[in-house]
């Protein structure tokens, strides 16, 4: 059975394009290749732009000095998961994506109960 994996990563708002660029540039390649293989069935990350955790209220991504993204991962099962983040390389990128997050993730997983798909 899949697994969704929902994320919010906590990302100095002064340091996004230096998280973007690295995250373009070793994680997307990892992305490609769980997806090629079967392993993700759907992987994105979306940067923030509204919602309930920004305390003045206008068009923005997270508390104040925090950009929030979403990372939404959806693998074919469990294992995939683990496999993934068991990989060396994905280890390598969130040893130096700690040191942008002012702020530890919030990170959530399970088995969905109820789907649709246009």
């Amino acid at each position: 059975m899949s697994e969704v994996a929902a994320i919010i990563l906590r990302i100095d708002a002064e340091r996004t394009s230096e998280f973007e660029a690295m995250f373009e540039a070793e994680e997307i390649p990892i992305w490609d290749e769980y997806t090629a293989k079967g392993l993700f069935l759907e992987a994105s990350l979306t940067r923030v732009e509204g919602g309930s955790e920004n305390p003045t209220g206008t068009y923005g991504g997270g508390p104040a000095g925090i950009q929030d993204y979403i990372l939404h991962i959806v693998a074919a099962d469990h294992d995939a998961h683990n496999h993934h983040d068991d990989d060396p390389r994905f280890a390598s990128f969130l040893e130096k994506a700690k040191l942008l997050q002012p702020k530890a993730p919030l990170v959530f997983f399970g088995a969905p109960l109820f789907e649709r798909k246009a």
